[in-house]
């Protein structure tokens, strides 16, 4: 949240969630879509004064582009280089078409900086004293607290608060207290039940955004026990999601089976009601026909309702006769033992940053990219296809491709999606002021 204030991207993601021009004051493609021309705004400075150039984003593009296991990489490992054409002129090259690149740059992780910064890159990270967004850093963090101040060389409209201080309180409880008392003006990423809890607070609007993707059950396509593709369908078929959303969203959140959530493109309404006979038809075909026993990791540190959603589907699939060992672990180490694929069943989420297939399909479905298809193992050369199809297309065979996907999905079935995924969030403020927007934070400007 705290990047996405401090730093400007070539195009900005809106309140309604489509992208409008930001640095970039223009932009095209060539006729293949294996190369994108950005022209910057030339009034744009950083929060020294000096001028944004195409070095400038260059530089930061070169830079992401270098990390290794970057977590941007869904997006960048898919550019061969960025070059400056002049000071307003940047190049980006691709080796296949990336028809989607526009949306891909609202990334908050993709706010530019200076050149001169990045001989250093760790230590500007750490600490960044010139910016390009809408604010600058007043004072560092203390206490919890980094203070911003509006960065009045910002290129575009001022924002409507001058001074935001971002708090990290990290009980829930406290939070509300302290947005009830009038200590904070907006509470997010609030849990459901303290969403459920506030709703109808005199003078605090709950708000409620789509973040493009979905929470749900992974399992270890790779080894054990759901190896099997009739273990994962037995357990799709299991679980009882209209128990678990009632229980933990209540009516801020609707149940999901498939893979495309309702705010994207190729969303299908499946049925979503749990199935018993069904998955004990599933089970009759595996090792498990007679009753097995499957652990299942989580971490509250992750999501704040993993415990309480990890005891449901250990009653739920005791129901047809798999008994779901669990295991608390603390954060770090769950995400050990999910790069080492340890693990048969854990909690999980998986999100774009806008209504743009790409970086999903990277991230929880491909299986050759960074996590592996959402750390699951699962590794279909179809699916990998249907991928490539719709990273190098626009138009129709795109939207086929996209459509295909859903029912490769439910086919191989890798793992158990649950919900959308929805932010949740509590405010005093004016509405327009502040929000969680998608996967981005966003602050109202003055026109």
């Amino acid at each position: 949240m705290t990047y996405q204030m401090l730093n400007a991207t070539l195009v900005n993601l809106e309140f309604d969630g489509t992208v409008s021009p930001g640095l970039a004051e223009s932009y095209e493609f060539n006729d293949d879509f294996t190369t994108f021309t950005a022209h910057l705004r030339k009034a744009a400075k950083f929060s020294d004064g000096s001028p944004i150039t195409a070095a400038d984003v260059a530089a930061t593009f070169t830079r992401h582009i270098g990390v290794k296991d970057s977590t941007i990489g869904s997006t960048l490992n898919r550019v061969a280089s960025v070059v400056a054409d002049g000071d307003d002129t940047v190049v980006f090259t691709f080796p296949a078409p990336f028809p989607s690149f526009v949306s891909a740059l609202s990334q908050g992780a993709l706010g530019v900086v200076p050149a001169a910064s990045l001989e250093d890159a760790d230590a500007y990270y750490t600490a960044p004293e010139v910016t390009s967004g809408q604010y600058t850093i007043d004072a560092g963090w203390a206490s919890n607290r980094l203070e911003l101040t509006a960065n009045e060389d910002y290129w575009g409209p001022q924002p409507i608060v001058k001074d935001l201080t971002l708090t990290v309180i990290e009980d829930a409880n406290s939070a509300i207290s302290q947005l009830q008392s009038g200590q904070i003006d907006f509470a997010g990423d609030l849990a459901p039940n303290f969403i459920t809890q506030i709703e109808g607070t005199d003078g605090i609007d709950v708000l409620m955004s789509d973040v493009f993707g979905f929470f749900d059950v992974r399992l270890n396509n790779r080894s054990g026990p759901f190896s099997d593709v009739n273990m994962r369908k037995a357990v799709n078929a299991a679980i009882d999601r209209e128990e678990i959303v009632s229980s933990i969203w209540g009516d801020n959140n609707s149940p999901q089976s498939g893979f495309w959530p309702d705010s994207m493109e190729g969303h299908v309404d499946r049925d979503v009601k749990q199935d018993l006979p069904a998955a004990k038809k599933f089970l009759a075909d595996t090792d498990c026909a007679d009753g097995c026993s499957v652990r299942m990791m989580y971490s509250d540190q992750d999501f704040p309702f993993s415990g309480q959603l990890a005891l449901m589907v250990q009653s739920q699939l005791a129901e047809v006769g798999i008994e779901v060992q669990l295991e608390k672990l603390d954060a770090s180490t769950m995400i050990d033992r999910l790069f080492a694929g340890e693990y048969d069943m854990v909690p999980g989420a998986m999100a774009s940053s806008g209504n743009v297939p790409d970086p999903l399909l990277a991230n929880a479905l491909l299986g050759t990219g960074f996590l592996k298809a959402e750390f699951t193992g699962y590794n279909s050369d179809e699916m990998n296809g249907l991928i490539q199809t719709v990273n190098v297309n626009d138009g129709d065979p795109r939207t086929k491709a996209i459509k295909q996907i859903e029912e490769q999905f439910v086919k191989d079935q890798p793992y158990v999606t649950l919900a959308p995924w929805v932010r949740g969030s509590a405010s005093t403020l004016p509405k327009g002021v502040f929000a969680l927007v998608g996967a981005t934070a966003k602050m109202g400007s003055v026109d």
